[in-house]
């Protein structure tokens, strides 16, 4: 017998294969809620933040059943799901609010060969940044980046967002070791925002993806690459794995 949560799974899955075009697409559930903090420890517990707690429903093998047995988690679970939809370049959020139901949000690119891109340069090299997961581009000054837990935030508006300089990802030198100003590409994920501080802007382009091929196995920075007009390559940078 297929339980509720596999019939939920299969049904996601199918509608990632069946729609290949740029979509967003809302799954609700208001019968079910989840109780997922039930098997954490408390010290566990209190350093767990909400989205910490939804992330659990992405791991393998787990169960929302009450009693757990010897089959539970061996289904086909939302971990599948999240592997099938990242790979199509797309990503899943969830909330759940008890006693109202949970909500499954799903964004898929506008298609698996051509995406529209951000081109930049960090130090000498291009790199290609998908618009779909950019929310708007920032001129930063030096002295309005803050501290939080030994990280680099900004405050943008009221909200504070943490910063990623692509140079250090990248292990590459920067073109300017301590500039007056910082150019922030501001990338979003539902509803989490994280900024990039690149070293310049190039343009909107069409890019054709490329695959690297199964013999490349770095960190999954990249999910592919494109060739450019003058015949150089450009790495596509997966904003998935940065966020």
């Amino acid at each position: 017998m297929v339980s509720r949560r596999n019939y939920f799974s299969i049904a996601i899955m199918m509608f990632v294969l069946l729609f290949l075009f740029q979509f967003s697409m809302v799954i609700r559930d208001s019968q079910n809620t989840y109780d997922i903090n039930s098997n954490l420890t408390e010290k566990q517990a209190e350093t767990m933040t909400d989205k910490d707690f939804i992330d659990l429903l992405f791991l393998p093998s787990f169960s929302t059943a009450e009693k757990i047995t010897d089959v539970s988690g061996r289904g086909v679970g939302l971990d599948v799901v999240k592997t099938k939809i990242e790979a199509l370049g797309g990503n899943i959020t969830a909330k759940t609010v008890a006693g109202e139901g949970s909500t499954f949000t799903i964004s898929l690119p506008l298609t698996l060969a051509i995406i529209q891109a951000l081109m930049v340069k960090v130090g000498e090299e291009k790199y290609a940044i998908p618009l779909g997961s950019i929310n708007g581009i920032e001129d930063i000054a030096k002295e309005d980046i803050s501290f939080v837990q030994s990280k680099e935030v900004i405050n943008l508006r009221g909200r504070v967002i943490p910063i990623l300089r692509l140079h250090d990802i990248l292990d590459m030198e920067p073109v300017e070791n301590d500039p007056e100003s910082l150019i922030v590409v501001i990338m979003q994920k539902a509803e989490q925002q994280v900024g990039l501080v690149i070293d310049e802007l190039i343009g909107q382009q069409e890019t054709v993806i490329k695959s690297l091929g199964h013999h490349i196995t770095c960190d999954k920075l990249f999910s592919g690459a494109t060739i450019l007009g003058d015949g150089e390559v450009a790495l596509i940078l997966d904003t998935n794995t940065l966020m």
